[in-house]
């Protein structure tokens, strides 16, 4: 090797060095009134009337027979690898129902679900509070017994800022 390509190395070396060191400076200069993750305990939780077509109620706390129900009507459910949708038993073994087959028919969810919103925003420090933030039916899942999600990548198919609370009952 001739000395420019160490001297070149060397300078590479000091220029990534003094970037690292410039960002560690940023981020600490960061302020945040919230954390990255936001958790609690729900101390009255109501019951959400689960309705679902073509199976009609879900009673809760959920049964053997309900859940085969369920699982009758629903489909494998996919998972986001890069910018693709798959289905692949040796990821995700679950079953999914699709916000469109899925109702919530007590009045009261809504009640419980705004509390819900507003810790998560007081939790995440949200700017805007619990009214910048929404909560959306997205799917309903469905784990039988031994099944499992592996660690992947999810391909983001909304841009705008949302928060996601899923329900998922194992049978």
């Amino acid at each position: 090797m001739s000395d420019t390509s160490d001297s070149d190395g060397d300078e590479a070396a000091t220029e990534n060095a003094a970037l690292i060191q410039d960002l560690w400076y940023l981020i600490a200069k960061v302020e945040a009134s919230g954390s990255f993750a936001a958790f609690g305990i729900i101390d009255s939780l109501v019951n959400p009337g689960i309705y679902t077509d073509p199976i009609g109620i879900v009673r809760l706390p959920l049964s053997l027979e309900d859940a085969q129900a369920l699982a009758q009507t629903s489909h494998k459910a996919p998972f986001g690898k890069g910018n693709e949708t798959l289905v692949d038993e040796s990821v995700r073994m679950t079953w999914q129902i699709d916000a469109a087959n899925v109702r919530i028919l007590n009045k009261d969810w809504q009640l419980c679900l705004d509390r819900i919103l507003k810790s998560v925003a007081e939790g995440l420090g949200i700017a805007g509070g619990p009214s910048s933030i929404r909560a959306e039916l997205y799917k309903m899942l469905l784990y039988e017994k031994g099944a499992m999600f592996k660690p992947h990548q999810e391909f983001v198919t909304k841009w705008h800022l949302s928060r996601t609370m899923t329900n998922a009952w194992q049978y």
